[in-house]
């Protein structure tokens, strides 16, 4: 029996196993207070992108099995500190359903145009919406309500609660690692991912009629490379659960029409981000 969905996510499967195990292992073995920095850069180059894992695994489960799907969603939550029932309450059926304010931040006019401080500012207020927004509506809708679709809120707030349980777990069993490791970890990601939520919108009409203009998109070879083609946003606002080997190809046919703004050829990775600074400087964002 072929275990992924589709063969291209085998290598997913894989990495979204392995990360616990690679996250975790400085609570089992000691050598993270002589080696840290060495090891946090292992860290970001092998497992950095989880993230972006979890993002494909949410709208296109990577295995036909409901047991080893709830078992990435925990594997990938685990180590990202966003819960797949976070990523499905704000993104699929907020973000892409246009019902996102609750975990965004007050518009301030930060997504009018590209700046250094928009962006920080965006990415900073965003991300503690992004973290109880989803807890929020979990509560009210799976323990107050016990909705059960489009997915089981009950459990979405279990799962949530079980990640907070977690992270309060490991700062009382270790705490130095607890606050200085995991939590900035944590905190990272969010972070990381409302600064690339801020690229993928700005200077765009989220509310425009005409569907080609409201995101932007990165060319970078090596970002999509990295990031299993997430830079093809458009494609994906249009398609959300086309495969992500797919999105490439309806970019392509879809380039045409996308205003050349919307289509940038820098990487959004969080590493670019002195050269993004740089270019806004210089009005090329």
């Amino acid at each position: 029996m072929r275990i992924a969905s589709h063969p291209a996510d085998m290598l997913n499967i894989f990495r979204a196993t392995l990360a616990p195990t690679l996250f975790f292992l400085p609570f089992a073995v000691d050598f993270f207070s002589e080696h840290s920095i060495a090891y946090f850069i292992s860290l970001w180059a092998l497992i950095g992108d989880t993230n972006y894992v979890l993002h494909l695994h949410i709208h296109r489960p990577f295995t036909r099995l409901r047991e080893l799907n709830l078992l990435l969603d925990l594997c990938l939550g685990a180590v990202t500190g966003v819960t797949a029932s976070n990523w499905r309450i704000q993104h699929i059926y907020g973000h892409h359903a246009s019902k996102d304010h609750a975990f965004r931040a007050r518009p301030r006019g930060e997504l009018d145009r590209y700046s250094v401080r928009n962006a920080i500012s965006f990415s900073m207020r965003s991300a503690l919406p992004a973290f109880i927004g989803p807890i929020a509506e979990a509560f009210e809708k799976g323990v107050l309500a016990s909705t059960k679709s489009p997915i089981n809120y009950r459990w979405a707030f279990t799962e949530q609660c079980l990640s907070i349980t977690l992270m309060v777990a490991l700062c009382a069993w270790q705490p130095a690692l607890g606050y200085f490791y995991v939590l900035p970890w944590y905190a990272l990601n969010y972070l990381i991912s409302r600064y690339v939520d801020y690229l993928n919108h700005y200077a765009c009409d989220e509310a425009s009629t005409n569907p080609f203009e409201r995101s932007n998109n990165s060319l970078s070879p090596s970002f999509n490379w990295l990031t299993n083609n997430f830079g093809y946003h458009t494609a994906h606002h249009l398609q959300p659960g086309a495969h992500w080997t797919e999105l490439p190809e309806i970019h392509r046919s879809i380039a045409d029409r996308i205003p050349q703004r919307c289509q940038k050829p820098f990487s959004w990775s969080i590493v670019m981000l002195p050269h993004h600074f740089y270019l806004s400087r210089k009005d090329r964002m």
